[in-house]
């Protein structure tokens, strides 16, 4: 996709469509198929995406937030398949064991 430049596809397939314009072109920079075209590691260090300011507890305390909501999910959906596992026996009673 990206050597076809159908780079909003492949943004949208890999998740990417969050990410700003300066990273994606940074990347796209990197990977670059043309060796020649890839960037040294001093037009790294002065790419407006590693020179832009972060603010890195906004970043972490959503990234948490993130994370903890996706636990919160997996866990919901766990439970509800071992109460549906455990509703498909034969006998159907809730055991409780020490």
């Amino acid at each position: 996709m990206i050597i076809n430049g159908k780079l909003d596809t492949y943004w949208s397939k890999v998740g990417g469509n969050n990410l700003s314009d300066e990273f994606k072109d940074l990347i796209l920079k990197m990977f670059s198929y043309d060796g020649s075209k890839r960037p040294t590691v001093e037009e790294l260090k002065t790419h407006p995406w590693m020179n832009k300011g972060m603010d890195i507890k906004g970043i972490r305390s959503n990234l948490i937030e993130r994370l903890s909501e996706s636990r919160s999910e997996k866990t919901a959906a766990s439970s509800n398949q071992e109460i549906t596992r455990a509703g498909k026996g034969a006998d159907s009673r809730l055991v409780l064991v020490r």
